[in-house]
């Protein structure tokens, strides 16, 4: 299929992560997903993290779409703010078939090309990715559009494993990035949870990061649904530990 049912993307979802350096809890990160149809999604991601002496504020705001032509979502826009340690401002627009990137960093303005896989920022490749698995695909690729240049990224399904969440134990679609040596980066998405990432971890050299889905929030509009309220809002909230 071209693009999930539109069931998946008719809901605003509310996801927010705890985040840890090895065992302690550094953080918080919350990303925002407002779709219009199932074309368009507008994403609002927050973070705040405090290390020692370190303290950051990360804000993104983007606008990804769905591309019949090239089968994929593409980023439209994104606007990031960081402010703290390596605080600075990224503003980014995409051509609408994804081949060129313009990109201006802190006053310095950078152009990007692609002729084959379509230049994404993050949110894009977290919802294509998801996507992805929702479709059963095993190998995929792509090229991440950075603050100041392109990556190469590549992943593939390793296997399937039960974790214990915050919502009990489920069953989880565990990817694993390839072709990087020198680091270790691992997710974990659940079918029993929308195909959410539930579980994420990247260890490279000193660096020891995880990321745990600690509530989803949905508001799903009345076609959601068989009853006939105007709207209802679908939480799923635990206690914080």
């Amino acid at each position: 299929m071209a693009s999930p049912p539109v069931e998946w993307h008719q809901c605003v979802k509310t996801l927010t992560y705890d985040l840890f350096y090895g065992s302690h809890k550094i953080g918080y990160f919350e990303r925002k997903l407002s779709w219009q149809d199932n074309q368009r999604v507008d994403i609002q991601s927050t973070s705040r993290l405090s290390a020692i002496v370190a303290k950051t504020h990360y804000q993104q705001q983007t606008r990804v779409v769905w591309s019949d032509v090239k089968n994929s979502f593409l980023t439209q826009s994104f606007h990031r703010n960081i402010t703290g340690l390596l605080d600075g401002e990224t503003r980014g627009s995409f051509n609408q078939d994804g081949t060129r990137s313009d990109i201006i960093t802190d006053g310095e303005k950078l152009s990007f090309n692609s002729n084959d896989l379509p230049l994404l920022d993050i949110e894009a490749v977290a919802s294509q990715m998801r996507l992805n698995l929702i479709q059963g695909k095993q190998t995929f690729d792509f090229k991440m559009q950075e603050s100041d240049e392109v990556n190469h990224y590549f992943f593939r399904v390793a296997g399937k494993e039960k974790l214990q969440t915050n919502y009990g134990s489920v069953e989880t679609i565990r990817v694993e990035q390839i072709k990087k040596p020198d680091r270790e980066v691992k997710f974990w998405f659940s079918p029993e949870l929308d195909y959410q990432l539930v579980r994420g971890t990247y260890k490279r050299k000193i660096l020891d990061l995880k990321a745990i889905l600690r509530t989803k929030r949905e508001v799903c509009p009345q076609s959601y649904f068989s009853n006939n309220l105007d709207e209802m809002t679908v939480n799923t909230v635990t206690d914080q530990k």
